[in-house]
């Protein structure tokens, strides 16, 4: 009987995740920007399937990289899997993982390494047009 229950309970928290995963992969949906000072921008389009562009302007040497990938909700952690860098120095295909803390019609804040030996970064993009 305590088997019987405790399955029922982990299919249920299952259900749980995946309804909000699927709630989070709906409103990612759309245009964000991310401005970090001195011209720096970060703007990603997410179409509904989680594919997405990403555009990073600012760098010091004036050029412009792009991304090209996709993002997957799962368990409350973003899953950015990055297919295409122009900047020819970085390992493609690569996947990050980001904590999100919070997700609304208007801002997404993740939490998350960029490289490993830095420490942890929280990121707040702002959601422009869906």
């Amino acid at each position: 009987m305590k088997t019987i229950l405790a399955f029922v309970l982990l299919s249920l928290l299952l259900a749980g995740c995946s309804r909000r995963d699927t709630t989070i992969q709906k409103e990612l949906t759309g245009t964000w920007t991310r401005q970090l000072g001195h011209g720096f921008q970060i703007t990603n389009v997410i179409a509904p399937d989680g594919s997405y562009q990403c555009q990073i302007v600012g760098l010091t040497n004036g050029a412009i990289d792009t991304l090209e990938g996709s993002l997957v909700a799962k368990n409350g952690v973003l899953i950015d899997t990055v297919r295409k860098d122009s900047d020819t120095n970085q390992q493609t295909p690569r996947v990050m993982q980001w904590q999100i803390v919070q997700i609304d019609k208007h801002e997404l804040v993740l939490s998350g390494k960029v490289l490993s030996d830095a420490g942890a970064i929280k990121a707040t993009f702002e959601k422009v047009e869906k």
